[in-house]
């Protein structure tokens, strides 16, 4: 029998909120290494977009009340999801098919965890989900340009 990954929602808001600031640092030296204008522009705005989010996460994080936060969460998937985030940010390869990957990869984190903390917290799952049209339009925003 295989046993299932269980999170608390406090923990599963620690990795998203760590997983935001190393996508910020993966676009930050992604942009020093291209030398297009547009698109060095392009992946700062990402990567300060993904600090912003980083700071709406913590902020949502330190207002939940405690009893959320004990609230076990299963059936995320998320050490895989987390794993395929890592080797793309871990390559550091700045190919705008990894990027779209990437974003793709954030997109479909986001919408799973929000759909699996709505009865937990309406507010967190609306921020996530937020957070998960983001990924999508940044990823539309990469696709434009290759």
């Amino acid at each position: 029998m295989t046993s299932e990954e269980e999170y608390t929602f406090s923990e599963l808001m620690g990795i998203l909120t760590n997983t935001e600031e190393r996508v910020s640092k993966f676009y930050e030296k992604a942009a020093q290494k291209i030398e297009d204008v547009k698109l060095k522009d392009l992946f700062l705005s990402f990567s300060k977009k993904a600090l912003q989010q980083k700071d709406s996460l913590t902020e949502t994080r330190r207002r939940t009340v405690t009893e959320m936060t004990l609230e076990t969460i299963t059936g995320l998937k998320l050490s895989e999801k987390l794993t395929k985030i890592d080797s793309v940010i871990e390559s550091e390869e700045a190919e705008l098919s990894k990027l779209v990957e990437l974003e793709d990869l954030l997109s479909e984190l986001y919408k799973t965890v929000s759909k699996k903390v709505a009865h937990i917290s309406a507010d967190v799952s609306f921020l996530l989900d937020n957070l998960s049209r983001e990924h999508r339009k940044r990823k539309r925003n990469i696709e434009k340009v290759k």
